[in-house]
C-alpha cells in the first residue's frame, strides 16, 4: 500500500543526467533564494495535486520558512479546497524544531487546520529530544536514514529505532522508515512494527509519475 508520494527537486544537465538540488539549497538559504524555490515547489505541487485527484504528495520546505507568514499564506490560498489539503504532507527537518519551539507550533497547527499532515524529517539527525518531539503536534516521524542502513548489524541503531516506534505509538503517530535499501532490512522493519518504509528497495528516485502509467510505459 502506498500512502504517499515525495516530491523531490531534481536538477537536469544539458546531457540529460538528472542530480539531486539538495547541494543547491544551502547556497539558496545563505544568498536569500530559498523563498523562490519554496514557493516553485508549492506552485509544482499544487498543480500535480489538481491534475491528478486520487494521489498524495509530500514535499520539503526550509527550515528558514517554517514561520515564513507570506509563505503560509500562499499556502492557505493554494490549499483552501479541501480535497486539496487532506492530500497534502509538509515535511520539515527536525532542525526546525530547535528554534523558537512556539512559532514552530503555531506553523504547524495553521498547516493542520487547512487539513494537510505536517511530518518531522531527518528525525535522530540533530539530537532532538523525544521531549521535543512530545511537544509539537505534528502527524508524521521519518526516521533517518542512519539508523535504518545499518540495523540489521548495529544493535544500537536496532535499540533508538525500537525505543523510538514505541514511543510514537504511544503519541498516536505515525513513523516512516527512510533509506530502506534491502529486504532484509525491510523485513527486520516489519518485526518491528514500523508502520511505512521509503527506500531503494520499493523504489529509487524516478523522474516520471509512477501514477500515470500512460507516462511511464507509453
Amino acid at each position: 500500500h502506498v500512502m504517499y508520494h515525495e516530491s523531490l527537486l531534481r536538477v537536469v544537465d544539458d546531457n540529460g543526467n538528472i542530480s539531486s538540488a539538495g547541494p543547491f539549497i544551502p547556497v539558496a538559504e545563505s544568498f536569500g533564494f530559498i523563498d523562490v524555490i519554496d514557493d516553485l515547489v508549492l506552485d509544482m505541487v499544487m498543480e500535480e495535486l489538481r491534475n491528478s485527484n486520487d494521489i498524495m504528495l509530500a514535499f520539503n520546505i526550509s527550515n528558514l520558512t517554517v514561520g515564513n507568514e507570506d509563505w503560509l499564506n500562499k499556502a492557505k490560498k493554494a490549499m483552501k479546497d479541501p480535497d486539496i489539503a487532506s492530500r497534502v504532507v509538509v515535511e520539515m527537518t527536525e532542525t526546525a524544531m530547535h528554534g523558537d519551539m512556539k512559532r514552530v507550533s503555531n506553523f504547524v497547527a495553521t498547516l493542520q487546520g487547512l487539513g494537510c499532515q505536517v511530518a518531522i524529517d531527518d528525525f535522530g539527525a540533530g539530537y532532538t529530544s523525544f521531549r521535543q518531539l512530545k511537544a509539537l503536534p505534528v502527524d508524521i516521524v521519518k526516521i533517518d536514514g542512519y539508523f535504518i542502513k545499518d540495523i540489521v548489524e548495529d544493535l544500537d541503531n536496532r535499540l533508538f529505532v525500537k525505543t523510538l516506534l514505541d514511543f510514537t505509538r504511544g503519541l498516536g503517530l505515525k513513523a516512516v522508515a527512510e533509506f530502506v535499501e534491502t529486504g532484509e532490512i525491510a523485513k527486520l522493519l516489519m518485526e518491528l512494527k514500523v508502520d511505512y518504509m521509503q527506500g531503494n528497495y520499493f523504489c529509487p528516485a524516478v523522474n516520471y509519475r509512477s501514477w500515470l502509467k500512460e507516462e511511464r510505459y507509453g
